[in-house]
Formats: structure tokens, sequence, C-alpha cells
């Protein structure tokens, strides 16, 4: 199972090229640290994937039917764009000029570990994100995790 971690700031090259990060390569099985795919995600970021887990992604959007107009959508839009990648000889990922317009991505960029994928954000996007004015941290985790029973290690 891969358990990715970290939130990492790069630099974004001329050429639209950044250094994966050594400590986020080492959280990923050997097997595993070169190839990925990176497309388009939600909120005007990135995903890069791990090959493993975007294989098992696009199996699930895969099945879904498409007679149903909302599954069409989601699913040209999960695929549009995505391309495989390998990482060059030095450790660097290549981002299409496409991907990065989309993503609002310059020079500085930050890398967001999100379990079993990456979030890749402009430096700006990405602080401005983080500090919206109407956005409380307190509200959002009672209302996504507010279900959830906490953990109690004696039981």
């Amino acid at each position: 199972m891969i358990s990715l971690i970290g939130e990492y700031h790069c630099k974004l090259d001329a050429k639209g090229r950044f250094l994966m990060p050594a400590g986020l390569r080492k959280l990923l099985p050997m097997d595993q640290q070169t190839n990925f795919v990176v497309n388009r995600g939600m909120d005007n970021c990135l995903i890069l994937w791990p090959l493993s887990v975007w294989n098992e992604e696009s199996a699930k959007v895969m099945g879904l039917n498409t007679y149903k107009e909302k599954n069409r959508r989601f699913r040209r839009f999960f695929f549009q764009g995505a391309r495989q990648i390998a990482l060059d000889g030095s450790g660097r990922v290549l981002l299409t000029n496409m991907l990065t317009e989309y993503a609002k991505l310059d020079k500085e960029i930050v890398l967001v570990a999100q379990g079993d994928r990456v979030e890749i954000w402009g430096g700006e996007v990405y602080n401005s994100m983080l500090t919206e004015p109407d956005f409380d941290i307190g509200d959002l985790s009672e209302e996504v995790m507010g279900e959830f029973k906490d953990f109690d290690p004696e039981e």
C-alpha cells in the first residue's frame, strides 16, 4: 500500500520540469519510483499518480455507466490531458504546457502528498487557498469527520 505524506516546495524550470523530491520518492516502493501519470485535478491543481494507483482509479472510472450524462462528463474530465510520464535521468518530471496553464503553475510550485497521490499546485494559488477568509478548518473537520468516533486505543 502506498502512503505518501508531506508538503514539498519545488522550482519549475522554463521547460516545465521539476525535480521530484528524494524524500517523496523514497516513500514509494522501489518498483514505483519512476513511472507516473499526471492529469488535471479538482480545484485547479494537477494530480501526479503512481502508475499502479492510476491503473486502479482509471479502472473504476471505466466502470461508470456511460449512458448517464454526468458519468460521461466526469470520465472525459478524468482522462482529458492525462499523460504517462517517467522521471528523466536526473529525476525530473516534465509537465505539458496545457497542464501548467490549467493549474496556473509558475516558477514556485508545491507538491502536497495525499496518501496515494500527489497534488501539484502553483505556489500563489496554494497559498491563497490556505488563507481564504471564509475557510474554517474546525467547521470543515466537523462536517467531514463528525460522524466518525474518536479513536480510543484502550477499546
